[in-house]
């Protein structure tokens, strides 16, 4: 698997986790406490479950959850890589445009913007760090290529 395959795999679990969190956000916000009318007594549609809603969302939250734990662990293993370029690299901005672009799944503008450069030098820098990365292998990326202490 080459660093590109790799942060690709991890912004799709970044994605997995957010798209979850969502659903489960609507279905909490289905829930809640809504207005209720009093033109409609006497004239219901059938039977209601009042914790209907609430019990399909604790069913989704249980489903999830270990789901959730799993992909926040693939997640944190690209973040600790980014952390062994950042200490490898100390004068380059790589990691950062990693962790921006793939990991925090930010588009090239905004991750151009959070580093101060351009759309074009944010593309060149993740390139150059994912060229650096297959070259010099996955597990000697993460560990810094022996350097002091991760930052």
């Amino acid at each position: 698997m080459t660093a590109r395959e790799y942060f690709e795999y991890i912004r799709a679990c970044q994605r997995s986790i957010d798209r979850r969190l969502a659903i489960i956000a609507s279905m909490r916000a289905r829930e809640s406490v809504r207005a209720q009318t009093y033109d409609a007594i006497g004239h219901g549609t059938g039977n209601r479950d009042a914790m209907r809603a609430t019990d399909l969302r604790m069913d989704a939250e249980k489903s999830a959850a270990s789901e959730i734990r799993d992909l926040t662990a693939q997640v944190d293993e690209g973040r600790e890589l980014c952390r062994g370029i950042r200490a490898a690299n100390i004068t380059q901005r790589w990691a950062d445009a990693l962790e921006l672009h793939y990991i925090e799944d930010m588009p090239w503008h905004q991750t151009a913007s959070a580093l101060g450069v351009s759309e074009r030098q944010a593309q060149v820098d993740v390139s150059c760090a994912l060229d650096w990365v297959d070259s010099v292998g996955m597990a000697r990326a993460r560990t810094g290529l022996g350097q002091a202490a991760l930052l």
